[in-house]
Order: C-alpha cells, then sequence, then structure tokens
C-alpha cells in the first residue's frame, strides 16, 4: 500500500513539474540508480548491479540526447562529454565489479543537481511572483 502511494505521488510530481523540475528529478534518480548499483556491487547483488547500472545509463543516456547543440553551446559541448565519461565509468563499474568507477560520476550528478535545483528554485520564485 505504502509503495502504491509512492508511486502515485511520484507519478504526479513528474506530470506536474516543469522543463527544469524535470531535469532535477532525472539527476536525482541517476544518483540514487548508481548509489544503489554501487552498494549492489559491495554486496555482490549481480541482478541488482545490473538493473541499477542500465536504469543510470539509460537516464544519463536520456540526459544527453535531449542537449541543444544549437542554443547550448560549448555548455552543452561540455555536458556531452561529462555524460560521455559517466556511462563509461558505468560500464568499467560492470566489467571490473568495482563500485569506486561510479564514485566520480555521482560527484558529478550531485554538483550538476544542485546547480539545477538553485534554477528550479529561481522559477519556482519567479513563477509565484508573476
Amino acid at each position: 500500500m505504502i509503495a502504491t502511494a509512492a508511486n502515485a505521488y511520484q507519478q504526479t510530481q513528474v506530470m506536474t513539474a516543469s522543463r527544469v523540475q524535470l531535469i532535477v528529478l532525472l539527476y536525482d534518480s541517476a544518483i540514487q540508480s548508481m548509489e544503489l548499483a554501487r552498494e549492489a556491487i559491495l554486496t555482490n547483488h549481480y541482478k541488482d548491479k545490473a538493473r541499477f547500472l542500465d536504469r543510470s545509463i539509460a537516464i544519463v543516456g536520456e540526459l544527453s540526447s535531449v542537449l541543444d547543440f544549437e542554443r547550448g553551446g560549448e555548455i552543452a559541448v561540455s555536458l556531452h562529454r561529462l555524460y560521455d565519461y559517466m556511462v563509461q565509468q558505468c560500464i568499467q563499474a560492470n566489467l571490473r565489479h568495482n563500485g569506486k568507477h561510479l564514485d566520480g560520476p555521482i560527484r558529478c550528478l550531485t554538483t550538476l543537481r544542485e546547480g539545477w535545483h538553485v534554477v528550479a528554485r529561481q522559477e519556482a520564485v519567479a513563477h509565484v511572483g508573476s
């Protein structure tokens, strides 16, 4: 019952989120998936490792696929390189069964998430003020 309520809340959160808030949610999910994959590696749960690394790669791939290189310029190019690095580290974590490969991507995602979260808060304040 609690899981059903949590899923309903999560669906409502996604359906009512702005584009910036959706990016924050994607970062949250990628960070959580990488942390769970790292835990699965430490505890030798191979199915969970594969599931969470797959989810991490899919989320980072989605973030990369929506980059607007025309409007984003060098920032978009830099983010693309960073996302590529993250995917490569997920692959290495899987191949080498070593969660340390996820430390860098988790740090990067956390830093990026903090920046987008600030933008989301500013957007919310601007929306309330208008």
